[in-house]
């Protein structure tokens, strides 16, 4: 009756996030730096670590901000 909610995935088609999608690495990461967790984002752990990957590529490339 009071289930959860399912969350539309951002990443759930994917099978991988470059790291120079800009656009959608910064819907994965917070106002503040911080990466979303998976369970906000919805998706497996295995995607994690292809997003938390593409995110320090894109921060050591200077694309995306290391934080405020």
């Amino acid at each position: 009756m009071f289930g959860r909610k399912e969350k539309r995935s951002l990443v759930a088609d994917r099978e991988y996030v470059d790291y120079k999608d800009v656009d959608l690495l910064q819907r994965l990461v917070a106002s503040n730096g911080k990466m979303v967790s998976r369970r906000q984002i919805g998706c497996n752990s295995k995607m994690q670590h292809i997003i938390k990957r593409a995110v320090h590529r894109a921060r050591f490339m200077g694309l995306i901000p290391y934080g405020q």
